[in-house]
């Protein structure tokens, strides 16, 4: 009985943190170029599965002002944003990516204008 009490709370508290995870991801526009399954492009990386260490590691340095890149200096500002508790969700988020299949942020043709 306690194996399924302490299996319930870990569930739930995945649950929350992934979902806290997954709203810091779009509400900080995170997937406009990272991608909506957080599966990069261009120059953009992938983010999707990697390791959360590493993603919390990257985004400490975006927030102290280090990047590689001159590029990945457009993380400063977004990465500023994040709070500590902002950092733990999205990085859990990330490292515990599933493929959204819901089509929650695509943008339908009738937003986009016709072809006329």
């Amino acid at each position: 009985m306690k194996f399924i009490i302490m299996f319930l709370l870990n569930a739930s508290l995945f649950a929350s943190e992934y979902e806290a995870g997954y709203d810091v991801y779009f509400q900080n526009g995170c997937s406009s170029c990272h991608g909506i399954n957080a599966e990069g492009s261009g120059e953009n990386p992938k983010l999707a599965n990697k390791e959360r260490r590493y993603i919390i590691k990257k985004i400490r340095s975006f927030q102290n002002g280090n990047a590689n890149t001159q590029a990945g200096e457009v993380m400063f500002e977004f990465a500023r944003r994040l709070s500590d508790e902002d950092l733990q969700n999205v990085s859990y988020f990330l490292s515990n990516h599933k493929k959204d299949a819901t089509a929650k942020y695509e943008i339908s043709d009738e937003h986009l204008g016709g072809l006329d």
